[in-house]
């Protein structure tokens, strides 16, 4: 029994010292990660939440080599400002595109450009139920505005494969579509 008391003193022990390494190296990079992520994305809020997440991520995911943690940090945080940026971007597009599509129910369409969108809308449905499900999902989710990182997330694959599998997938709606009869 004493060794296993032992096993846990020394875990502890660990994971202590870890907690404090983790501590100083927040504390020594905290002020810059945060000064290059509020340059980039020009939001004290988005800025400062962009720097814990850099942070989160080094605690859950730590680099197999510290010899550059620095380095690590700065490339961490860019790519999360850079992916925040996108997402703030797709978001004003959806956005833009939902006011212009509010004014144009104002202004009625026709019935035959009605009857002609909801033909459209149905093909679109019915190619989509006819597709593998997995780029079904994959069109859905990046339409709806979801990052690569999120759709590699919903669908268990790598975030680096995302883009190769929603080009085949767009193509495979496309070739659907148009043979659709």
């Amino acid at each position: 029994m004493a060794l296993a008391s032992d096993d846990v003193h020394d875990a502890s022990a660990q994971t202590r010292q870890d907690e404090a390494e983790f501590e100083s190296v927040f504390l020594q990079n905290y002020t810059r990660v945060y000064g290059v992520l509020f340059r980039l994305v020009g939001d004290r809020a988005e800025a400062e939440n962009l720097a814990l997440e850099t942070f989160w991520q080094l605690w859950q995911r730590p680099p197999a080599r510290n010899d550059n943690l620095g380095g690590w940090l700065y490339r961490v945080a860019t790519n999360l400002g850079y992916n925040a940026l996108r997402a703030a971007k797709r978001r004003a597009n959806y956005e833009e595109q939902a006011g212009r599509d509010a004014l144009d129910l104002n202004v009625s369409p026709s019935p035959e450009q009605e009857a002609e969108r909801a033909a459209e809308r149905g093909r679109a449905h019915d190619v989509l139920r006819r597709m593998p499900a997995r780029d079904a999902q994959l069109l859905i989710l990046r339409h709806s505005g979801l990052s690569y990182k999120e759709i590699a997330a919903a669908l268990d694959v790598s975030p680096n494969s995302v883009g190769t599998l929603l080009a085949r997938a767009e193509e495979e709606f496309e070739k659907r579509y148009g043979t659709f009869d």
